[in-house]
């Protein structure tokens, strides 16, 4: 499962269309609080999350992440530029989309930060 976070829904819903059209499953969270409500719940097998968001922001749920959940693979999602990021002292996820993004670049980093997995490896490992 993937869970898709970003409070802009237009955003969302194009990363989360994406993302089922290549197969995968996906949730959608429209800020940080929601999303860690959905990742404590289980079944999520990476995070794709806007960095800049009410309540709760991406890098600020990362980090809580890291703590609950270090396993599980964070891909950012950002209109600042890796450079300005790690100037702000963010720490690396497992990728960094800038927006605006391809969406078949969305689908390569998430293929990467799953280890190059795709769909039908998510569903076996649900089921099993």
């Amino acid at each position: 499962m993937i869970l898709v976070v970003d409070d802009e829904p237009s955003i969302r819903r194009f990363a989360a269309r994406v993302l089922l059209e290549e197969g995968f499953a996906v949730l959608e969270a429209a800020d940080g609080e929601q999303a860690l409500q959905i990742v404590e719940a289980g079944g999520v097998s990476v995070l794709v999350s806007d960095v800049v968001m009410p309540r709760l922001n991406g890098v600020q749920l990362m980090e809580r992440l890291a703590r609950s959940h270090p396993q599980l693979p964070v891909l950012l999602m950002s209109g600042y530029a890796a450079r300005e990021l790690q100037g702000m002292g963010i720490a690396a996820p497992c990728a960094l989309l800038t927006k605006p993004f391809a969406a078949e670049r969305l689908v390569e980093e998430v293929r990467r930060c799953l280890g190059g997995a795709g769909p039908l490896a998510l569903a076996e490992e649900a089921g099993a």
